[in-house]
């Protein structure tokens, strides 16, 4: 079964974002509340889609719950291992992430079941690609993808039959939910749940892993080191202009190979970007992604950091 969700325009002099987070154990009020404080922050913009992460128990009715808040938009996320925030990392609660598109751009959201993640790749690529006539053969923009697990390689092999039909240039990330749900609208219990935005911003993907070197594992020194490196790539991707989002996906072995350094990793990111640029994420049991400087690996201790800007002038 495939569902999908029509873009949409937005008419607005730039792209606006707004986060929110909430702690509350129980998912679907956690939902309700993260919702209200995205809501509120958009400054009077309707949302064209919203990305909803959960922690701990998975929610009844993610997309209904949201929708009792912020009205009739697209929605795509999952159930995560962990939520990451300036407070720390929270094994319960919400994050949901708004985006209102500037005049000129396009969201496409989609949640396909199907036999395998490869035909549910497939299968989102064409139902967003129908819904983007107008779109040059290869659109270029940035996507957030939720998959749950389907094999050992389970990113990649969701990314490799998404790009097969979505093209080069539509930057895209992959989170592995581990035996979690991913939220959509449709299918009872969707494969994969994708978000993307078709349109000239700026966007960025840094990337790092735990990969031995001579053998050897890296020390939590080093995988800090390669944390802040990756958040730094990211930002400069943007080419200068300031970020209005910023995302970390981490994978649960990296999380685990950190320990009580979680903390450290989390503040060499932040010391890159502003104290005010939004900054949050979450833990997955794998991450992968597919951009510029960025191929897909099944290298363990995954990192991906994702920026998003407006476009340019």
């Amino acid at each position: 079964m495939l569902d999908t969700e029509i873009p949409q325009t937005q008419l607005s002099s730039k792209l606006e974002v707004s986060i929110g987070v909430s702690a509350d154990p129980n998912p679907d009020a956690a939902i309700a509340e993260a919702a209200g404080l995205a809501g509120r922050r958009l400054g009077g913009a309707n949302a064209d889609f919203a990305l909803v992460v959960t922690a701990g128990q998975a929610a009844s009715d993610a997309v209904g719950t949201l929708r009792e808040v912020l009205g009739q938009i697209s929605v795509a996320g999952g159930n995560a291992t962990a939520l990451l925030t300036d407070h720390g990392l929270s094994r319960e609660g919400a994050i949901v992430v708004c985006v209102a598109n500037a005049d000129g751009a396009a969201s496409g959201v989609v949640a396909t079941a199907g036999r395998n993640l490869c035909e549910a790749g497939q299968a989102a690529a064409r139902l967003v690609l129908a819904g983007w006539p107008f779109r040059a053969r290869y659109p270029r923009g940035l996507a957030f993808a939720f998959a749950r697990p389907d094999g050992d390689d389970a990113a990649q092999t969701f990314l490799s039959s998404w790009r097969d039909f979505m093209g080069p240039k539509m930057r895209t990330v992959c989170t592995v939910l581990g035996d979690a749900a991913a939220y959509g609208r449709g299918a009872a219990q969707p494969l994969a749940s994708v978000a993307c935005v078709e349109a000239p911003y700026a966007s960025g993907i840094g990337y790092t892993d735990a990969t031995p070197t001579d053998g050897v594992t890296p020390t939590p020194e080093t995988l800090i080191h390669g944390a802040a490196d990756a958040m730094l790539t990211a930002v400069k991707r943007l080419e200068g202009r300031p970020a209005r989002l910023v995302l970390v996906i981490e994978s649960a072995a990296r999380q685990k190979m950190l320990g009580a350094a979680f903390a450290e990793e989390w503040a060499a990111m932040r010391g890159v970007v502003e104290d005010r640029t939004p900054c949050v994420g979450w833990v997955g049991g794998h991450v992968a992604a597919y951009g510029r400087g960025v191929q897909p690996t099944d290298a363990p201790g995954a990192l991906v950091v994702v920026t998003l800007g407006d476009a340019p002038r």
